[in-house]
């Protein structure tokens, strides 16, 4: 098993877990990001069947960006 052994002592050198962990958290930022500028509602966008409070909740506010981002982009590259 010479050609496993050279394999693995390769993986198995140096600070790959470090490696890994900052490569995933640019994968987050970088997936949090383009959703983000994706994402983002137009100036004086208005949803009609919506009352006034629940637009200004939702789109002024930022909260329905920020629900869209944790379930789109943050969790499922977590995972």
């Amino acid at each position: 098993h010479k050609m496993t052994y050279k394999i693995c002592s390769l993986v198995h050198k140096g600070d790959n877990l470090d490696r890994y962990l900052m490569g995933r958290q640019f994968l987050v930022i970088f997936i949090v990001f383009i959703v983000e500028m994706c994402g983002a509602p137009i100036e004086g966008a208005s949803i009609s069947w919506l009352p006034e409070w629940a637009t200004k909740l939702f789109l002024v506010s930022g909260l329905a960006m920020i629900l869209f981002t944790v379930q789109l982009g943050k969790v499922p590259s977590q995972v």
